[in-house]
């Protein structure tokens, strides 16, 4: 809805064109050249959409993270349709500026000081205390959803389970892909790439994650996508694609040494179960940052899921695959359906049964031992005392 209002906002003008009269081909070719030039035009309207917040209002606050400080809001556009989801992360201290952040640039606030002890507020200039925002307009409900703050439930998946739940909710359920084609077909953040290997089987293209601006390496993480379409997770992988995943581990390692100086064994290197989107990569994070997801239930690191495949052809088909998943997330409600998640029911019930039949049971526990039966047993049993 918001790209038809952004169409309507920023159309240009017809122009002007050289139809031969009753020519239904030429016709068609000027057809294609206006829609080719308003899709360029809403593609630059979208782009200046947030140029700042001044229309931005706040709905509600999604989650709100003190170890990452970071914020997720969903909001609204003044006077335009359609949600959006904005995360603000205070972005990590670049070594290479302090020296700028010492400087009579920064205005020191008191707070108050104690001895030799100071407590003060340090006021930086914007281009020294930079906020990462990543903004999803217009969102949908899965978006959300993905940012809204929930607990968590444990799921240990089967292979039988993946065919009958997870594999059905992939197919129906997943995030639209057309952002990942635009890179691997390099309509979009062509200048962010920083290797790419254009093998159609082994080939993949690294690039900055949204989470990372590139600036410093103390936060530094990337992610590979690879070019075929087929492989949706780790549940896809077998021992034919090891070519694949050896290749992605060592060419990106390389590229990410060659470009920021990191060696490999300063890297994390993993994929996802559940990923964020179903189609196969690669996260390569710098080993001294505690990057999102890297907790079991989340993480398989690169070098454990070949060894997998070494030894065994169909290890992912076969194994069962743990992960966590939001309580707020329609996997889980699927997985609820199936018969997951009821545990405090089914002891609400024992504990009922155990009520109805534990008189019974204290009787045949003091029949078996003294051969006789008095029901003040019963009576003494029921107020929880102690029958002698």
């Amino acid at each position: 809805m918001a790209e038809a209002v952004a169409k309507e906002d920023f159309s240009p003008p017809a122009k002007r064109a050289r139809v031969e009269q009753h020519s239904g081909t030429a016709q068609a070719e000027h057809n294609d050249t206006v829609d080719s030039t308003t899709d360029r035009c809403t593609e630059v309207a979208r782009d200046q959409l947030f140029a700042t917040f001044r229309d931005f209002e706040v709905v509600r606050v999604l989650n709100s993270s003190e170890d990452n400080k970071s914020i997720a809001v969903e909001g609204r556009l003044a006077g335009k349709e359609g949600t959006a989801v904005v995360m603000l992360q205070k972005l990590p201290f670049n070594a290479e500026k302090l020296q700028e952040i010492f400087s009579d640039s920064t205005s020191l606030k008191m707070l108050f000081r104690n001895d030799v002890y100071y407590n003060k507020l340090a006021l930086m200039p914007p281009e020294l205390n930079e906020i990462k925002a990543t903004i999803i307009y217009p969102a949908e409900e899965k978006h959300i959803l993905r940012f809204e703050k929930q607990p968590s439930s444990f799921v240990d998946e089967t292979p039988e389970l993946y065919q009958e739940v997870t594999k059905p909710y992939i197919e129906s359920h997943s995030f639209s892909k057309e952002w990942i084609y635009n890179i691997l077909d390099h309509k979009k953040e062509v200048d962010r790439i920083v290797f790419e290997d254009p093998d159609p089987t082994l080939g993949f293209i690294l690039l900055p994650d949204l989470k990372w601006t590139g600036d410093q390496t103390e936060d530094l993480y990337l992610q590979a996508i690879i070019h075929r379409k087929d492989l949706l997770s780790l549940r896809d992988l077998r021992a034919e694609h090891l070519p694949l995943l050896r290749n992605i581990r060592d060419k990106g390692k390389a590229a990410i040494k060659e470009r920021y100086g990191v060696p490999g064994h300063k890297l994390r290197v993993y994929v996802h179960y559940q990923p964020s989107f179903y189609h196969l990569h690669v996260h390569f994070t710098a080993l001294s940052f505690e990057a999102p997801g890297t907790w079991a239930g989340k993480a398989h690191l690169l070098s454990t899921v070949i060894s997998n495949l070494e030894v065994c052809d169909e290890f992912y088909k076969k194994a069962v695959l743990p992960f966590t998943v939001k309580d707020n997330h329609p996997l889980r409600a699927r997985y609820k359906a199936k018969g997951l998640f009821v545990v405090g029911f089914r002891k609400k019930e024992q504990k009922r049964n155990n009520w109805r039949i534990g008189p019974k049971i204290r009787e045949q526990e003091i029949r078996g031992r003294t051969g006789r039966w008095d029901p003040d047993s019963r009576r003494e049993h029921n107020r929880g005392g102690t029958a002698r």
